[in-house]
């Protein structure tokens, strides 16, 4: 890695950072250079300003964990099993799941079509590879609106719950409870994989709209 890839990349990892904790407004340029032990000028060299330095991070955090899924994903692996080794992943990364939506909820970006920021950072993570998992159960017979539904339903539970088991809160208070622990939501996760292939499978065509699209 070259001297100036270096130093790009390490003003990215403390900028994360930053911003994940103290949100867009709470960060400065110069917080972001001192702790990166750089001077303030190389990071307005590399980014031009605060903005287009949020908006590498945010894009570059979203390529991380894309990355970081598609590994998890062998040949000839099943929807139930993938979702379960995702939601496991993110039990074990939290702080990837949790930087990705504290740069996302940030209001004081507009991320707006000239935003450098591209559609697929904003969708389900993983939704290619799932909707890819969810189309060999199923078939492209069934409605694209259809196999994305299902796409977002399965994410939002893996997602919530992983954030959920996560949480110090809960952990404190609700660790009791029978269903709040890994085991519990494992079972619940492979038995919303059947259940929505199987709704899929069941479901007239005529409840989806034929002429969604998707750019994933």
């Amino acid at each position: 890695m070259t001297k100036i890839n270096e130093t790009k990349c390490k003003i990215i990892e403390v900028a994360l950072k930053l911003f994940s904790c103290k949100g867009y407004n709470g960060t400065s340029v110069r917080d972001i250079a001192k702790q990166a032990d750089v001077n303030l000028a190389s990071v307005n060299y590399h980014f031009n300003n605060k903005q287009n330095l949020y908006l590498e991070v945010f894009s570059n955090n979203c390529s991380q964990v894309e990355e970081d899924l598609e590994n998890l994903y062998t040949q000839g692996m099943s929807l139930e099993d993938f979702s379960v080794a995702m939601f496991e992943f993110f039990l074990d990364n939290s702080h990837n799941l949790l930087n990705t939506f504290r740069l996302i909820l940030n209001e004081s970006i507009d991320f707006t079509s000239e935003c450098k920021v591209s559609s697929t950072h904003l969708g389900p993570p993983a939704g290619g590879l799932i909707l890819k998992l969810i189309t060999e159960e199923v078939g492209e017979d069934v409605p694209l609106d259809g196999r994305f539904w299902a796409v977002s339903s399965l994410t939002a539970q893996i997602v919530h719950m992983a954030i959920i088991l996560n949480s110090s809160v809960i952990k404190e208070r609700c660790s009791h409870f029978p269903h709040i622990n890994k085991s519990s939501q494992v079972r619940n996760i492979r038995l919303q994989c059947r259940s929505l292939l199987n709704f899929l499978r069941s479901e007239p065509h005529t409840t989806w709209d034929e002429t969604f699209k998707l750019d994933i």
